[in-house]
């Protein structure tokens, strides 16, 4: 038995034939289903893809800086040691007498050059202390006297040199700060 509408301008559909366009017309909608799925779940895992590329980026910043840090810390400790040996370098030159072979005094200074050449390469620098204003941060005062000449707070003078690569302090500069004259009197 067929069944026909006015709609209908093609011959008469039989049983079987409606059946099949119904069996197609549902395969159709649940492959559309199934498409919208696989798409979102391509979309989701790009976006997983993206998010994991993302966190490996950051993985690789952080060990890289975690990695200059302790190379930098390492290489502090060393530079460290090698302020002691210079600053005595600095002292013999500082104190040798007329009395000293030149020769001697010559091989002295050569040495202590070769030595603040290395720290310059380094980046060490030498923290600045007589006339600026007294800093926990790179300064350790030793000592205060007062002064007519400097203004209280200010650094009269180091006892020893400071040094810093950078913002990180190698060694405070020991220093003896100005005080105030008043303070003298009381």
């Amino acid at each position: 038995m067929s069944r026909r509408t006015e709609a209908d301008d093609g011959p008469p559909m039989d049983a079987s034939a409606e059946s099949e366009a119904n069996v197609v017309a549902g395969d159709l909608s649940a492959l559309e289903v199934e498409l919208e799925r696989v798409r979102a779940d391509a979309n989701d895992a790009a976006d997983r893809a993206l998010r994991t590329l993302a966190e490996f980026d950051n993985y690789r910043r952080r060990s890289e800086r975690e990695r200059k840090d302790a190379s930098e810390t390492g290489a502090a400790s060393v530079l460290r040691e090698l302020l002691d040996v210079a600053d005595n370098f600095d002292r013999a030159l500082e104190s040798a007498g007329t009395d000293v072979p030149p020769a001697f005094l010559e091989g002295l200074t050569l040495t202590a050059r070769g030595l603040h050449e290395l720290l310059d390469r380094r980046g060490v620098k030498r923290i600045e202390t007589v006339g600026v204003s007294f800093d926990p941060h790179v300064h350790e005062a030793i000592a205060s006297e007062a002064s007519a000449d400097v203004e209280a707070g200010f650094v009269l003078r180091d006892v020893q040199p400071g040094w810093a690569i950078g913002t990180r302090v190698l060694r405070p500069a020991k220093v003896v700060v100005a005080r105030a004259l008043a303070e003298e009197e009381n």
